[in-house]
Formats: structure tokens, sequence, C-alpha cells
């Protein structure tokens, strides 16, 4: 399931696997992967089934035979270290790259992985941060509006508490302002940050919709 808003004039699709599909330039854009985190967590003996690159990896095919996009844009922390790509199976980094096949990938630099080592193994562009037309594309959202653009940004993983019948759930989320797009984690070994912690509340206006991503669809609050 999807909801389809407007902002700066073009036509943008939310989907309830955590991406936002952009038709009229093709693009798919996700954030935060943290490809490699079940690594990252043998390495301190927390050892959990290394199977989150496999998910991930298929969540993200499945956004691609979805939308057909000409451009991936991932916005930053799409591997959980520095180091990762030298440490996961080169069968992952293999699949990575079949599913990048044929598409123009742009990995924004995160704070979990600004000084990636081995970039060449991926076939991808590394940026610091991108524009395109009146969007523009970085991991963490500016505190004020840079040039009227549209951002698009992640790195707090929002999510929400809905209350219903005196149990409370929580559910990675959509922020969405009048000029910002806040995007959910996509990794599969990746929580979330309270959108009404002290955190989010310093950065988020009083005004905004919040798009909650549910099992099998999308809840707009």
């Amino acid at each position: 399931m999807n909801i389809v808003k407007k902002k700066k004039n073009y036509t943008l699709v939310f989907d309830s696997s955590g991406s936002i599909f952009i038709p009229k330039f093709s693009i798919l854009v996700i954030s935060d992967l943290h490809i490699g985190k079940s690594y990252s967590f043998a390495k301190h003996g927390n050892f959990l089934p290394p199977y989150d690159i496999d998910d991930t990896i298929e969540r993200i095919k499945f956004n691609i035979n979805l939308y057909n996009p000409k451009k991936i844009i991932s916005l930053g922390d799409s591997f959980h270290e520095n180091s990762t790509l030298k440490v996961i199976n080169n069968s992952h980094i293999k699949k990575i790259n079949k599913i990048f096949k044929n598409i123009e990938v742009y990995l924004i630099d995160g704070n979990h992985d600004a000084e990636l080592k081995f970039k060449e193994k991926i076939n991808a562009f590394f940026k610091e941060s991108l524009k395109l037309g009146n969007f523009n594309f970085k991991h963490i959202k500016d505190t004020q509006n840079v040039n009227n653009l549209f951002e698009f940004s992640g790195h707090f993983h929002p999510k929400v508490t809905i209350r219903f019948n005196k149990v409370r759930y929580s559910f990675k989320c959509f922020v969405l302002g009048e000029n910002f797009c806040i995007l959910p984690s996509f990794g599969t070994f990746t929580g979330g940050l309270n959108i009404n912690s002290n955190v989010l509340k310093k950065i988020l206006p009083k005004k905004k919709t919040i798009i909650a991503l549910g099992k099998s669809k999308l809840i707009e609050i």
C-alpha cells in the first residue's frame, strides 16, 4: 500500500516498506540500511543471525521490481561501519551490485559510513549530499531551509507510538513537513527514535504529518 502526496508540484509516493518514489525523476529514495550491523554486533560478542543483509537486499529488490526506478538514492548509513565492505561476505557484495545493475545509484555519506573503505567494490556514486531539481538529499536534516528546497533526510530512524485498547504500539514512520521529509530506517536490524523524544522535539515543527508503517498499510496521523 502507498500514500501519494504533492510537494513542490511533484508527486511523492510513500511506500509501506519505508521508501519514497518520485515518478517525475524516476527516483527511489531509501535511508539507513545499516548493512553489516549483525557483523558489528558479533564483533562485540552479541551474536545475531547474519540474515539482515539478505533481508534488506530482498526488500530493496522488491521496491526496484515494483517501481522500476532509473535512480536510487540512499540517504546515508547504507553501511553500519566504515569497515563493513571488508568484513561482510563477498556474496553479499555481489548481490548488492546485481540489484543495482543498470540503475544510477547514489549513496549519501552518513555518520556511520562517511569514511567507508573499499568503496570501489560497490557500483554506486558516493556523495556528501545531492541536489536534483527542487530537492536536496542528505543524511541529517538541516536546521533551516536551504534555498527553498524540499529536503529528504534520514539519520533519526523516526518512530511513533499509537495507543489502542490501552496498549501501546510503536511503528517506524515518515515525518513530513512543508519543506522536508525524514525517512524511517529501511534496514532490517534498525531501531528507532520516538518523534516525541527531546532530540526530535527540538528540530521538528508543531505542524507536521506523520505516516506510520503498519504491517501491510500506511497510517496517516
